[in-house]
């Protein structure tokens, strides 16, 4: 069975060692075939790098609509591999443990690669950075506060922190996944995408979506306003009687994470969810954040007196 190498790296399959170099030929002249020891070497090290970068592209999409589960045939358009190398490639993933393939023979993420995962959220970088950010906001507001990063189609809770009000809405868990557009953390994060991947997001997980979640039509309104003043503002979404503020900043090029404000629905009147948005913004800013903005300027988010 192949294993990982020591420096984390996935051996490429049929990688020979190098030959002595008296074995082969002076150094300028031309091996098997006429090609030249340094290019076939080149050769083999850029194949070897093709392959793995190949397989976590795979990993990612897996990844991507992991509780869902995607076929080999999706895969590989995805990727734009040809079937039989894709299947090739999401085998080895399945080997190491990375990838499970269930009954209906689609792919979703195998134990290796949740346990991956769950050592990096216990030291996750952004948790540290963020956390200041969020326990100051729990205190001005005495209200919970939550982390969310955005993983393929699901919004994943990586941290909270609770204010002083007795009573705590407690509306997600840490580590639990949900997919984006329930909640007001998983509203902000959706409406950075432009209408046709909302769509086709919807369709993917309408199953999902149908017992609760607004109907595309309600969801779309909402993105749209949640666009236009540069955070989220939800009722009863996710919980009767809870009702949420959500805001999206940027963590690096491309990618993001939204801190979400919940409480029941008699301490979140419209007066004080503004309010709620603006320190989100300020406090964001304070820790070298970029908040997402409002696509109206005189809707943009500015932090209420207090």
């Amino acid at each position: 069975m192949a294993r990982p190498t020591g420096n984390g790296q996935i051996q490429a399959p049929g990688r020979q060692p190098c030959a002595h170099r008296d074995a082969g030929p002076r150094s300028g002249a031309a091996g098997p075939g006429g090609i030249h020891p340094i290019t076939q070497k080149i050769g083999r090290k850029m194949k070897g790098s093709q392959t793995v970068i190949r397989a976590l592209t795979l990993l990612r999409h897996i990844a991507a609509i992991h509780p869902h589960g995607i076929n080999v045939g999706t895969l590989a358009e995805l990727a734009a591999l040809d079937r039989a190398t894709a299947y090739r490639l999401v085998s080895s993933l399945v080997e190491f443990g990375l990838v499970t393939r269930d009954a209906s023979k689609n792919y979703r993420l195998g134990i290796e690669a949740m346990q991956l995962g769950l050592a990096a959220m216990r030291s996750a970088p952004i948790i540290d950075r963020v956390r200041p950010v969020m326990q100051r906001l729990a205190r001005r507001t005495d209200d919970t506060v939550f982390l969310v990063v955005r993983s393929g189609d699901y919004g994943h809770c990586l941290h909270c922190e609770e204010g002083s009000y007795p009573v705590k809405a407690l509306v997600l868990q840490v580590g639990g996944m949900r997919i984006l557009g329930i909640g007001s953390a998983g509203v902000t994060l959706l409406s950075a995408l432009p209408d046709d991947e909302v769509e086709a997001l919807y369709k993917r997980h309408f199953e999902e979506l149908k017992p609760r979640g607004p109907s595309i039509a309600q969801l779309k309104k909402l993105l749209g306003e949640t666009r236009q003043r540069g955070y989220a503002d939800t009722n009863d979404l996710v919980t009767d009687g809870v009702s949420g503020v959500g805001m999206r900043f940027e963590i690096e090029t491309g990618s993001h994470a939204a801190i979400s404000i919940a409480a029941i629905n008699s301490r979140m009147s419209a007066q004080r969810k503004a309010w709620i948005a603006g320190l989100i913004a300020e406090e964001l800013r304070t820790g070298n954040f970029l908040p997402g903005l409002a696509q109206s300027p005189e809707q943009q988010v500015v932090p209420a007196a207090t």
